[in-house]
């Protein structure tokens, strides 16, 4: 089993030597593609969304790696800038080493406040969830407990308070639709939004909760690429 999907002890995790090393192979000992970083080639059809220079503003929730499998790091190299979530302290640590220009937060995303329960399958995992009917049957998860905060709340703290936003990607393993829910839509207004679904047929996503809650919001679905729904604003339609 690859460290990734282990549970390492307590003390482990918190040694700071070991995170160091951690990361540094993490971050660094990867190989990159340079046709894209998204995991399904998503990167692609964003970038097409947009003018060629232009230099916009993300918020990318779920964010989980600052170059491997990460919507918004093609962004970031043509000068883009944004803000980075992630409820996994050692997640931020990478991305405030690379990427530093970008605000990079350490919490939980939900439609609450306060405290919550979220579960884990190991050290550095890609499928962390607050969805506990996500966890439910499947190996190796651990609950454990995490601060959580709206994304307007989260948002607000920030310097980019207010600023519409050019790019949403939420990816939260059966949490999208209550990160959705916590924004406000009037004062941010995504142009475009990328959210995860594991439906496997149209008719199926057509019937989805977070498709139709973007739909009543104003939003068509553009694209959909891999695991990844791309909707864009209407009266952004080219």
């Amino acid at each position: 089993m690859g460290l990734n999907y282990s549970h390492l002890p307590a003390w482990l995790e918190r040694n700071k030597l070991f995170r160091a090393l951690f990361l540094f192979r993490k971050l660094f000992l990867i190989k990159d593609s340079f046709r894209h970083y998204s995991q399904f080639a998503e990167d692609v059809s964003i970038i097409r969304q947009f003018p060629k220079r232009y230099k916009g503003f993300f918020v990318d929730v779920g964010c989980f790696h600052p170059v491997k499998y990460n919507n918004t790091y093609r962004l970031y190299r043509k000068g883009w800038r944004g803000v980075n979530i992630d409820i996994d302290s050692i997640k931020i640590a990478g991305f405030n080493i690379r990427r530093p220009k970008d605000v990079n937060i350490t919490c939980a995303v939900s439609d609450k406040t306060g405290e919550i329960t979220y579960w884990s399958n190991g050290f550095y995992s890609l499928t962390i969830t607050l969805d506990e009917a996500f966890a439910a049957g499947k190996p190796g998860y651990v609950a454990k407990k995490v601060r959580t905060d709206t994304l307007n709340n989260i948002l607000a703290g920030t310097k980019y308070r207010g600023r519409p936003i050019d790019f949403l990607t939420v990816d939260v393993e059966g949490h999208d639709l209550n990160v959705l829910q916590s924004l406000d839509f009037e004062t941010y207004a995504p142009r475009l939004i990328a959210v995860e679904t594991h439906e496997e047929t149209l008719d199926a996503v057509l019937q989805d909760e977070v498709y139709q809650f973007l739909v009543d919001a104003g939003y068509d679905m553009v694209n959909w690429v891999g695991l990844t729904m791309l909707f864009k604003r209407k009266e952004q339609k080219s």
